[in-house]
């Protein structure tokens, strides 16, 4: 199928036609970037609202922008000692809440023994000739309770253990290059254009006057915003079209409502998942893994 008057396939349609397309957001108001002339970048809401919703006029040439921030991609992601901190930071963290749920699965332990030995002393009351029908409606609500119990305990199984190990580090950088090297094969170009972007959060362009500009030219700078999990798993080994899938997952996800009431240890239970998942976290290019932003 095609799209009406065109020769382009229907599903290319919503294929981003430019590689950092839906990426690019204004320093200044939060808005999107788009072409604005024939080789140049700007911020779509200044030029369609007025120097009242945002004055940020900057230009920045698409060739300047891509090949800034592929460097980053490759060089300043990822970084050694980032990788190591990480790495104890999240074990301490994992460690962490593994303890506090830990805690809760002890209290829920005994209670089921005490439910046990409760129900227990009833039918030895029975036993002993006490009449059912006394005993019987606490025998139900003990009963009730004991299948509540084992049924919070089977739901919290043993973690998996920890994969992460320093040396993706180097992983990372290969793999990188390898992507990079791809745009400019036809055949692997779509592929390659897919995996890099799903290793973006967001390009924010921030513009800068002549004094605080390298070049002493007023410009934009670029503040590169990595997908931590789209970076772990490209890291870690996985195949690029599962860590295209798997970041396409994460966009279309709803975020985490609050948990209101919910105990320490329930808590403790969604926050490991969403640890051991890497999910809403973002790491910044050059800055570690904090959230915040690197300049290039």
């Amino acid at each position: 199928m095609k799209t009406k008057n065109t020769d382009v396939p229907i599903w290319d349609r919503r294929r981003p036609k430019f590689l950092f397309s839906g990426l690019m957001s204004c320093g200044c108001c939060g808005g999107g970037f788009s072409k604005v002339s024939k080789d140049g970048f700007g911020c779509s809401t200044a030029r369609k609202k007025g120097s009242a919703a945002c004055t940020n006029m900057s230009v920045i040439k698409q060739k300047d922008l891509e090949a800034r921030v592929l460097e980053a991609l490759e060089h300043h992601l990822m970084d050694e000692d980032a990788v190591r901190i990480f790495c104890e930071e999240y074990t301490a963290e994992r460690n962490r809440l593994q303890s506090t749920r830990a805690a809760g699965r002890a209290e829920l332990e005994k209670e089921l023994r005490q439910v046990n030995a409760d129900h227990k002393k009833l039918v030895d009351a029975i036993l002993a000739g006490v009449p059912a029908d006394q005993v019987k409606d606490r025998m139900i609500d003990l009963d009730t309770r004991r299948k509540d119990l084992e049924r919070k305990l089977s739901a919290s199984p043993a973690p998996d253990p920890l994969r992460i190990h320093p040396g993706m580090a180097q992983t990372y950088r290969a793999r990188i290059g390898q992507l990079i090297a791809g745009l400019a094969d036809a055949e692997r170009m779509d592929e390659a254009k897919e995996a890099l972007r799903a290793l973006i959060e967001k390009v924010e362009l921030v513009p800068v006057s002549a004094e605080e500009a390298e070049g002493g030219k007023p410009g934009l700078a670029i503040h590169l915003h990595g997908a931590l999990a789209s970076l772990l798993r490209l890291a870690c080994g996985l195949p690029v079209h599962e860590v295209v899938c798997a970041a396409a997952q994460m966009q279309k996800a709803p975020r985490r409502a609050g948990r209101g009431g919910a105990n320490s240890a329930q808590s403790a239970d969604a926050d490991l998942q969403c640890i051991d998942n890497i999910v809403e976290l973002v790491l910044v290019a050059g800055a570690g893994f904090e959230p915040a932003a690197f300049r290039l």
